[in-house]
């Protein structure tokens, strides 16, 4: 008895044997050459095969098309950013997009090719490699140290935060070329360009999506969009949503702010603080005027803190990211979007945030800090200019740069004798030669 293909079998057969994506009418009419899908609802049918395939997505339109995303990497150019322990052990610890690029089969079929890859290194060897697991316990997929990377890395003088970029040759043969991009020799303005294009991408996908995307559905859709066929590579995806108030990026997925903030406000899960900002009228979408869109930022920065007191950040997060949205100048978001990155360790990003906080503060309520007429702290309004101001601190002695961080702290006491911050306990462990940790940790005991 001859067993019939499955209609995940013929679905993968229509997409891959094709040479360009199909809608679902031309799916079902290869499939149906084979076996008729003689079910209820055919098309529910086979959207329900493709949803199965991890090597088929959809690239939206009306009619919706499909395509077989691995068919859309050649000539694909990818940033892949080094670590300091990348270059000591002549590893190469890979980002979504590059281990996506490197072996597009992980999912599909994981025994068919095992990770083996070819890299052209530029004015250096062709090195025959396999992405291996790198960290128990953890998601981190990579290159185990190679001698003749090692040796690359060392005779092109490679330093942490040089970028690869990798460049597929032939995704059939797993070939692929790779050089060394100085950090100071980015072209930071070309570079920006490209980031804004794969966010207007990931927008998008992301509209089409029901709610979060993880980064491995994600990234192949940027793929078969063609966010990745310009030679110069934008910045890794988590990197470039995380820079975008657009985009929430948490737990390795991507949501779209305005939408998660919608659902929250559906479905109201956290009450609003009563004495807080109330909710103006109307659609935020449709507030023209500077008072009404300062309103909307006000009302949505609260009730970011609703969530953030109730133990949900991310919520909060999209709360914080759509008030800056409408009210760029709304100092305490940026602080609040500065405390997440500091969390998360990300303190370039966080140092980022707490600056933009401060000068937000001085533009809109502080001005020339040395004329502002209330006391500080003690007027509300100065807050914001002061929560900046100890968040940029901590990040600059976190980053080790000691002598900075004790001149913010130094000008905040001068500013506040009453240090309702704790000011004098931080300058104290300065002053002890204690790293950030430290401090924390004698903080803590």
């Amino acid at each position: 008895m001859t067993t019939k293909p499955s209609f995940v079998q013929l679905v993968t057969q229509a997409l891959s044997g094709a040479g360009r994506p199909l809608t679902l009418a031309e799916i079902q009419a290869r499939v149906e050459m084979i076996r008729p899908v003689d079910t209820c609802d055919p098309h529910t049918t086979l959207r329900g095969a493709i949803n199965t395939i991890r090597l088929a997505v959809t690239l939206g339109g009306r009619p919706a098309h499909y395509t077989w995303w691995p068919r859309h990497l050649a000539g694909n150019a990818f940033r892949q950013p080094l670590a300091g322990s990348d270059l000591e052990a002549g590893t190469l610890a890979l980002g979504e997009e590059v281990w996506l690029a490197l072996w597009p089969d992980f999912f599909a079929d994981f025994s068919r090719t095992m990770g083996k890859v070819t890299l052209d290194l530029a004015r250096g060897p062709t090195v025959q490699a396999h992405v291996e697991h790198l960290v128990a316990g953890r998601a981190v997929w990579g290159l185990l140290p190679t001698p003749a990377l090692a040796e690359w890395y060392r005779r092109q003088g490679a330093a942490p935060e040089d970028d690869l970029v990798i460049r597929v040759l032939d995704v059939d043969a797993r070939h692929y070329a790779a050089s060394l991009v100085r950090r100071a020799g980015r072209d930071e303005a070309r570079i920006a360009a490209r980031n804004r294009a794969l966010a207007d991408t990931a927008e998008t996908v992301l509209r089409t999506a029901y709610m979060g995307t993880p980064g491995f559905v994600l990234v192949p859709r940027l793929i078969a969009h063609g966010a990745y066929r310009d030679p110069l590579p934008p910045d890794p995806w988590e990197d470039v949503l995380r820079a975008d108030l657009r985009f929430v990026v948490g737990n390795e997925e991507a949501h779209l702010a305005d939408r998660l903030v919608d659902s929250l406000e559906r479905e109201v899960q956290v009450p609003p603080d009563p004495y807080a900002a109330p909710r103006p009228r109307g659609d935020r979408r449709k507030a023209r005027s500077d008072e009404a869109r300062r309103a909307w930022g006000a009302y949505l920065f609260e009730r970011g803190m609703d969530h953030l007191w109730a133990g949900w950040p991310q919520a909060a997060e999209a709360y914080y990211r759509e008030a800056l949205r409408l009210d760029p100048g709304h100092a305490d978001a940026w602080v609040h979007l500065g405390n997440r990155r500091f969390e998360e360790g990300r303190l370039a990003e966080a140092l980022a945030h707490y600056e933009r906080g401060q000068a937000s503060a001085e533009a809109r309520t502080i001005g020339d800090p040395a004329r502002y007429p209330g006391p500080f702290w003690s007027d509300v309004d100065s807050r914001p200019f002061m929560r900046a101001l100890h968040g940029r601190g901590l990040c600059l002695w976190r980053l080790g740069r000691t002598d900075e961080a004790r001149q913010v702290f130094a000008w905040m006491l001068e500013l506040n004798p009453s240090d309702n911050q704790g000011i004098r306990l931080l300058l104290r462990d300065l002053d002890e030669e204690l790293s950030w940790e430290e401090s924390v940790a004698r903080d803590t005991r």
